[in-house]
């Protein structure tokens, strides 16, 4: 661009010079062709014609010189610049090239198959290696932790082979000192100076803080998770303590409708919130008199009203406290059924929440199978039978369906 515009003054400079001298040698031979001295007029006429032309390259040379000046200005700007940028930011930046013909046979991580071609000072801050280390042979694929190498390599091919213009992955590169960096790899493909898409520019962020804040947020999760079950199982537990022959049948609920979800193709979160539903859904006995819930004989109607009081009993101890999940509510619709027929409120189809409709069908199958004080086990069949008789009536069909494919089907033990 620059030559191009030089070359342009030069012809206007030619050219004003030609028209000059023509134009004026005319204009001097009419008008002073009677003149005697003719000489001291071409003189004064050369004399002007340099002191334009002096001007002229004046300006130009003046202009040529602040241009330069700019450009060393700007040089010397990027070249201090540019070190400090890099040294400020956890990134490397690196090129890759891949070789014009590079055999199917060869490895990934042979010293022809990802051709290093610049990377970074920063190197140094950030892995401990200078910039001839990590542009030797193989440096990369030798330096990857050993349970990431096999992935990592995959991604190296894929690029190697074209698949991929972008490649943006994860893994583990060892430091000079010897521990493990978590790096972020991130790729483009660009174009070389004849067009060829074989070069790649890349950047390494350092994430090894991030990845270690993860991990303690993780396990920070985990211990209030902990928690939170063991005051739940203990919870659970002080209800048993009171009916001996319901022992274990909350977690045992719970465990089974954790199941029937899964096999429903509910989220790990909602079978997690249907396991603690289950644990304490009825947490609400142990406001109901012991003696009731071990009498051997069969209770009386204003006794099993007083039972059917668990139910609202155990949303009341439960509302206050802040679950990811509504188990209070379960708590208090566990007894609800399709058709309007359950307690404590009546509910009808839709209006009973999913979890509560999956419970009660594990309430009743783990009920049926285990015994109680005033009969013994009905078995699993008789406890699947009452299931899919009452499907669409009492439960819902969608999750009766799901807990007769996995406890027939797939012969689903029931807890123990």
């Amino acid at each position: 661009m620059l030559r191009r515009r030089l070359l342009l003054i030069i012809a206007g400079y030619v050219l004003t010079a030609a028209a000059w001298i023509v134009v004026s040698d005319g204009v001097l031979f009419v008008l002073l062709k009677d003149i005697e001295q003719p000489y001291r007029v071409s003189v004064l006429k050369g004399v002007g014609f340099i002191a334009f032309t002096s001007a002229v390259l004046y300006v130009l040379l003046r202009s040529l010189a602040r241009a330069e000046q700019r450009a060393e200005k700007l040089d010397s700007m990027l070249t201090e610049l540019t070190p400090q940028l890099f040294s400020s930011v956890p990134v490397v930046m690196y090129a890759v090239e891949v070789p014009v013909e590079v055999p199917v046979e060869v490895p990934v991580d042979a010293p022809m198959a990802l051709e290093p071609l610049w990377v970074s000072h920063n190197i140094g801050e950030i892995l401990g290696y200078t910039p001839e280390q990590a542009l030797a042979p193989s440096w990369w694929s030798t330096h990857l932790h050993p349970d990431d190498r096999a992935t990592t390599l995959r991604h190296a091919m894929a690029i190697r082979d074209g698949q991929s213009n972008t490649a943006r992955h994860e893994y583990r590169l060892r430091h000079a000192d010897g521990h493990y960096l978590h790096v972020l790899d991130e790729l483009r493909r660009v174009p070389d100076a004849h067009g060829r898409l074989r070069r790649y520019i890349g950047a390494w962020t350092d994430i090894t803080e991030q990845r270690a804040a993860e991990q303690t947020l993780r396990r920070y999760s985990q211990q209030i998770e902990d928690a939170m079950l063991g005051t739940v199982t203990a919870m659970a537990t002080m209800v048993e303590q009171r009916d001996p022959y319901t022992a274990g049948h909350q977690r045992r609920v719970g465990e089974l409708s954790a199941a029937i979800a899964r096999e429903m193709g509910l989220d790990v979160s909602r079978q997690k919130g249907l396991t603690i539903a289950g644990v304490l859904h009825d947490v609400g006995k142990i406001r109901v008199p012991s003696e009731l819930l071990t009498k051997p004989t069969r209770l009386t109607a204003a006794e099993y009203a007083l039972i059917q009081e668990h139910a609202q009993a155990g949303y009341e101890i439960l509302k206050n406290i802040d679950f990811p999940w509504p188990i209070a509510e379960i708590a208090r619709q566990h007894h609800e059924r399709i058709d309007g027929s359950g307690y404590p409120r009546g509910l009808v189809g839709d209006q009973i929440l999913l979890e509560a409709r999956i419970l009660a069908v594990a309430d009743v199958i783990e009920s049926m199978g285990s015994p109680r004080p005033y009969r013994s086990s009905q078995g699993l069949p008789a406890a699947l039978d009452e299931i899919e008789r009452n499907a669409g009536r009492l439960y819902d069909a969608e999750v009766a369906a799901a807990s007769l494919r996995l406890m027939r089907d797939k012969a689903y033990p029931l807890p123990v």
